[in-house]
């Protein structure tokens, strides 16, 4: 075989070519698919990264929300609780009111030898009990919601329950020892103790140390639950 003709120019030049543009297409169509598998991998990565950042975002939206309901019911017991304390200070400043109804007091059970005048006064130490004993549901209720208060706010806050209390069983037995002590009323050493369950009961005096306590435990619970409710409110 004559080789010669495989390297005249009328062959190279030719051969040349088409080499040139097998091979010209083989590095465009490598180019290529290696360029979509470099915008798929990409596509992918973005992809990926949207998913992750739809994740986020609705985790972050569904924490907010919950943040949200937290502070919402929080507020929601802060007004209730509120509520609650300020018309607790008015019944208290009803019971403590120096008039009374002329059958008021009449449940109280009479002791022995007691004269017309004796039922009275006592009568009249005793319808504070009355009063308050016609509360008594609302009392209970308000002891009750001192749980929830606790189980959000934590015991310290919930000091001002205790202080109320205290302070209705402080008129509870007022009542009971000027009740306890009446036939003893003349004696010179109880004297100062009767005016002070004397101002214990009955309320309207420029100095009053029970409406002062009563005003102080108010404050208290508003210092806890007013900024509750306003973080809601605003």
């Amino acid at each position: 075989m004559d080789w010669s003709l495989f390297t005249s120019p009328q062959v190279i030049a030719p051969t040349a070519g088409l080499v040139g543009v097998l091979v010209g297409a083989g590095i465009s169509s490598w180019t290529t698919r290696k360029t979509h598998r470099e915008r798929l991998v990409a596509d992918q990565a973005l992809a990926e990264r949207k998913v992750d950042a739809d994740i986020a975002l609705a985790e972050k939206r569904l924490a907010l929300d919950y943040e949200l309901d937290i502070r919402k019911r929080r507020a929601v017991l802060a007004e209730e609780v509120l509520a609650d304390f300020y018309e607790a200070r008015d019944i208290f400043n009803a019971v403590r009111s120096p008039g009374n109804f002329s059958d008021e007091g009449s449940t109280r059970p009479k002791t022995e030898g007691e004269s017309v005048e004796d039922t009275r006064i006592l009568n009249i130490y005793f319808a504070a009990i009355e009063r308050l004993h016609r509360k008594v549901e609302f009392f209970s209720k308000l002891y009750a919601r001192r749980y929830r208060f606790i189980a959000v706010l934590g015991r310290d806050a919930a000091r001002p329950y205790d202080d109320l209390f205290e302070l209705r069983n402080e008129i509870v037995t007022a009542v009971d020892m000027l009740l306890i002590t009446h036939r003893d009323r003349k004696t010179d050493s109880l004297a100062s103790d009767m005016q002070e369950w004397q101002r214990a009961i009955w309320g309207g005096r420029r100095e009053d140390p029970i409406s002062k306590k009563l005003d102080s435990i108010v404050a208290a619970i508003e210092e806890t639950c007013r900024p509750i409710i306003q973080a809601v409110v605003q």
